[in-house]
């Protein structure tokens, strides 16, 4: 497990849920399409590795797949920097302008650009069936890496699939409904697992996780929080503290004219409080009028804020 249980942090994790459930049961959250999971980190030294004091953890359906929409870039931004420190991909400034836009901004056309870069693919136009399994193979490619890992909370994930602004074509309908359902899926476990090892220092490596943490990392200026895309208002750090700092990479979905990729609203978020005291936070949940409702992720920051302050 990556995380250790503790009465305190379940009395926060069980609070958050409950008041979340009541403020938004009527705006169309439902209990079993809303997962959470979240991390206090040790006051001093490392949460992960070989002498790391563990963080203490909650997690509410933690383990239930959902379609992570735009939360899954924070793995292609982990999967380029390990090819760039194993010298399988040149770092280039094209490349970083790629992942700088699919981070701040969260751009489908720069994610696309650096799944092709990974795994030596193109997309989109039909291919021979007699071609398609090398094709799903290299996809599947940054799959195998995050199983290689061997953490339980990976184990299941997808993030082989590119991210669409509406429906596929050509081998990448073909690739998406391979066994019926082949998107993309993550858990609130995967997810806090993965944004807590970056902000601790401890993915691919030290330098590689302060570059990753560079990119998520959201300013709280004027300027910044009003751009298009800075997923900044109506998200988990909207509300939060003054003071605080915050690292993020939030997801939505309307209507995809794809109802297995509809209707998402999702934040992974870690704050650093003007206390010093820091916590990972992800929230999935799935509905058409919740994934509409651009409140529910600033409440759920702030309650965390709140609580781990009074904590």
């Amino acid at each position: 497990m990556f995380f250790r249980k503790s009465a305190p942090i379940d009395a926060i994790g069980e609070e958050i849920v409950r008041a979340t459930l009541e403020r938004f049961g009527e705006h169309g959250l439902d209990a079993d399409r809303f997962a959470l999971t979240m991390l206090l980190h040790p006051a001093a030294g490392r949460a992960f590795g070989e002498g790391a004091t563990l963080p203490e953890g909650y997690s509410y359906r933690g383990g239930e797949p959902f379609y992570p929409c735009s939360v899954v870039k924070m793995f292609y931004l982990v999967a380029a920097q390990a090819a760039f420190e194993a010298g399988r991909v040149a770092e280039t400034a094209e490349l970083d302008r790629a992942m700088h836009d699919m981070i701040k901004w969260s751009s489908n056309t720069a994610t696309n650009y650096i799944i092709d870069v990974l795994t030596g693919t193109t997309g989109d136009t039909d291919l021979d069936p007699a071609e398609m399994p090398a094709w799903i193979e290299a996809r599947n490619s940054i799959n195998a890496y995050f199983q290689g890992f061997g953490l339980p909370e990976f184990a299941g994930i997808n993030v082989s699939q590119k991210l669409m602004d509406d429906d596929r074509y050509g081998r990448e309908k073909t690739f998406v409904r391979l066994g019926g359902n082949n998107h993309n899926r993550l858990t609130t476990d995967a997810a806090a697992s993965m944004m807590a090892r970056i902000m601790d220092g401890s993915m691919v490596s030290p330098q590689r996780s302060q570059a990753m943490a560079d990119y998520l990392y959201r300013p709280r200026d004027k300027a910044f929080v009003q751009t298009s895309g800075a997923q900044v208002l109506n998200y988990m750090g909207a509300d939060l503290p003054e003071g605080a700092e915050f690292w993020s990479k939030a997801g939505w979905t309307g209507w995809t004219r794809d109802p297995l990729a509809s209707y998402r609203r999702h934040d992974a978020i870690h704050v650093a409080l003007p206390t010093g005291r820091r916590f990972t936070l992800v929230a999935f949940t799935q509905g058409e009028r919740i994934s509409a409702d651009p409140k529910i992720m600033p409440f759920i920051g702030r309650k965390a804020a709140e609580l781990v302050a009074a904590s």
